[in-house]
């Protein structure tokens, strides 16, 4: 009984944590990091080739924007690039989506607090490899 009390427990903490980070992070008012550039040939040629070699893969894509994903929110909150085109233009949004379950939020790479570090350090270095690619400074 009282294993499955402490079972109880547990899990009951780590959902409130995680709601927690949740509202955390939806109320830091940091939600991603942005970078504004013109580029000319194939860019999204070389973000996808860059995805497939890091482990992200394609969510979403409407033609216009498309969006990254590495994690899949077990043990680490997922970290997303969003690349959005409008002819040579192009804006990419990096930041790790905080879910809840009952609350949500987005939290940028370049945060400088604790919350989700890990995974924001990771997606740091890599995120800034393809920014580099891209002939782009490095986020902060």
């Amino acid at each position: 009984m009282a294993m499955l009390t402490a079972t109880i427990a547990g899990g009951l903490m780590g959902f409130g944590l995680i709601n927690f980070m949740a509202h955390k992070a939806k109320s830091a008012n940091h939600p991603w990091d942005v970078r504004e550039f013109t580029a000319d040939g194939d860019v999204l040629g070389r973000v996808d080739a860059w995805a497939a070699a890091n482990g992200y893969k394609l969510r979403s894509d409407d033609g216009r924007r498309r969006v990254y994903q590495k994690g899949i929110n077990i043990l680490t909150a997922p970290v997303r690039l969003d690349v959005e085109r409008d002819g040579n233009r192009y804006t990419t949004r990096s930041y790790v989506h905080v879910d809840g379950l009952l609350l949500k939020g987005d939290l940028a790479l370049s945060y400088p607090g604790v919350m989700a570090k890990l995974p924001r350090a990771n997606a740091l270095k890599a995120q800034n490899q393809l920014l580099a690619e891209l002939g782009q400074p490095p986020l902060a």
